[in-house]
């Protein structure tokens, strides 16, 4: 499955360890280029560190171009607090604008995820 974890935060790097270390091709949007630069230069790789100890994980891409990181995508997730801040809304709004293939759905959900279906 190809998944879009969009945001630089705890919660954004957590959910795109597990889900590369699970198989499955994991591209990473964030908005900070220097960040991004820095993550590329380390080979797109987060170490994971859990009850099973640290773990590299490699992620498919990591990138400051939203339309990229969503193209494609069979699941969008934005790990983000409910803090109402309106940069969550901000990033499902242009996912799902960016995003080819139709896009039947796209909302934001109490936990910070943008769900997104398919029509």
């Amino acid at each position: 499955m190809q998944i879009a974890v969009l945001g630089g935060g705890n919660g954004s790097f957590g959910a795109a360890g597990d889900f590369a270390l699970a198989g499955h091709a994991v591209w990473l949007w964030r908005r900070d280029q220097a960040a991004v630069a820095a993550q590329q230069a380390g080979g797109n790789t987060i170490v994971v560190k859990d009850f099973q100890g640290r773990r590299p994980a490699k992620l498919a891409a990591v990138t400051n171009d939203i339309g990229a990181a969503v193209r494609g995508a069979d699941l969008i997730l934005c790990p983000a607090p409910d803090d109402g801040a309106p940069r969550h809304r901000q990033a499902a709004g242009a996912a799902s604008q960016r995003r080819s293939g139709g896009v039947s759905a796209a909302r934001h959900f109490r936990f910070g995820a943008v769900r997104q279906g398919r029509a």
